[in-house]
């Protein structure tokens, strides 16, 4: 359940970055707003707790696998 709670916060980071973007109208990338938000999100302790341990084949399955498509 942790993970996918975590999951949750991560397509929600990725959701308001790139509502922030669109706001400013293209003059900041959205990479520099998400890893901004990415910063926020591992300062508060309350999302450190939802974070799993490293496990490669989740970062082979949801990471690698879809930029290889893209």
């Amino acid at each position: 359940m942790k993970i996918m709670i975590f999951i949750g916060i991560i397509l929600l980071a990725v959701t308001a970055s790139t509502m922030i973007q669109q706001h400013f109208a293209r003059k900041i990338s959205v990479n520099y707003i998400a890893m901004a938000i990415g910063v926020v999100l591992a300062i508060i302790p309350q999302t450190n707790s939802l974070i799993e341990s490293f496990s490669s084949e989740v970062f082979m399955g949801l990471i690698v696998a879809p930029l290889l498509f893209f």
